[in-house]
């Protein structure tokens, strides 16, 4: 179930109800910053036990969706969960599917450390791997030497952190009319070619 779906079972069921957030908080986590909100589902103005929800974000968002919309995607996931809390809409899950499919982007993208074992562009010789691409090669994932050449490219542009990096990637996906991605080795072939082209020439 979604969120908008839940709060409207919630006002059907309450329409004198009413939902609330605490001011967001803002933490440091392994060197991450998240933003943390609660939120409370009063069922009547005069409710002294509220359904209670409470939910985080990570800063910046990992996608074009999610970054600079932080704030808001905290507050549905906190919305949802607090209306859960009182039993609407939990048939399957307290988390709502909104938050599930967010979930699983966020910790697809927390737990994978796309490290960068040397630097590809220390070389000449490692420039023409880069170039070419060959016709249907959008079928086919970026190679190991493309996600190596991603990763150095936006380190010499002063963006060091994985986040920061794969949020750059999804903001040129995004340019291109193109699908963001949970992960920069998700990143095709052929748009690999393209986003370090890109970048070649912002450099």
């Amino acid at each position: 179930m979604t969120v908008p779906e839940r709060i409207a079972l919630f006002y059907k069921r309450y329409p004198e109800g009413s939902l609330q957030m605490d001011p967001p908080e803002f933490v440091q986590v392994d060197g991450k910053q998240w933003v943390i909100g609660r939120a409370y589902a009063y069922r009547t103005p005069e409710d002294t036990r509220p359904g209670v929800g409470t939910a985080w974000e990570i800063i910046p968002g990992t996608t074009p969706f999610t970054r600079g919309s932080e704030i808001m995607n905290l507050e549905s996931s906190a919305w949802g969960r607090c209306i859960g809390s009182l039993g609407i809409g939990i048939d399957k899950s307290i988390a709502t599917y909104d938050e599930i499919e967010a979930a699983k982007a966020r910790n697809s993208v927390v737990k994978t450390t796309e490290a960068i074992p040397n630097d590809p562009w220390q070389t000449d010789t490692a420039a023409p791997q880069y170039k070419a691409v060959s016709k249907g090669s959008s079928m086919y994932p970026a190679t190991e030497g493309q996600v190596k050449a991603i990763h150095a490219i936006l380190g010499k542009q002063g963006t060091k952190d994985d986040l920061d990096k794969l949020a750059a990637v999804n903001a040129w996906l995004a340019s291109m009319n193109k699908p963001a991605v949970t992960s920069i080795t998700e990143v095709n072939k052929h748009d690999a070619s393209g986003l370090i082209d890109s970048l070649q020439v912002a450099t």
